[in-house]
């Protein structure tokens, strides 16, 4: 069985606002290589419309080994409104998401990733489909805006199996549901 993890950055209040709008500058050869091994276990990506989109204008004008990846990589969009997937190897996720991606994780193959996707990975976390939460906590206070886990959410113990510190104090924190 195929795991699902979300990898997310967040902020140390657990926001999850744009990140590009908050995120501190960090030594991209380390961020870059944990992304990339992440990316090598995994021959799927789950993405929402507004993460497909985004990620659909930036990586295919890129070259290199993480940029070849993310373009290569089957990619599985949660949208009811787009209809052209035109980015390299994307499928639109047909029928209700939550059990198409509970069939996703039955099939033979490696790991699926979600990357951002705040209202796919609510819908996710709803229906216990997570394996792995893998967080990217920076060091900066927001204050206000979307949180990662909202208010009202269902009590979620996890274990964390992994951590690491890049710089510029970048925590990346692996947690796991018991099973």
């Amino acid at each position: 069985m195929r795991k699902l993890i979300v990898s997310n950055a967040l902020t140390l209040d657990g926001r999850v606002d744009d990140p590009r709008e908050w995120a501190l500058p960090g030594d991209d050869a380390e961020f870059v290589k944990h992304q990339t091994d992440l990316l090598s276990r995994s021959d799927g990506l789950l993405l929402g419309r507004g993460t497909y989109e985004f990620f659909a204008a930036v990586w295919p004008s890129r070259s290199g080994d993480f940029p070849d990846r993310m373009n290569g990589i089957a990619k599985y969009v949660a949208t009811s409104t787009l209809t052209d997937l035109d980015w390299e190897n994307s499928h639109r996720i047909e029928g209700e998401v939550p059990e198409a991606v509970a069939e996703l994780k039955q099939q033979p193959g490696r790991d699926l990733v979600v990357y951002g996707s705040h209202e796919l990975v609510k819908s996710l976390m709803e229906h216990d489909l997570i394996d792995e939460y893998q967080l990217w906590v920076y060091p900066v206070v927001l204050g206000k805006g979307k949180a990662f886990f909202e208010d009202g959410a269902a009590r979620l113990a996890l274990n964390l199996v992994n951590s690491t510190v890049i710089p510029p104090g970048i925590a990346i924190l692996a947690y796991q549901p018991p099973r």
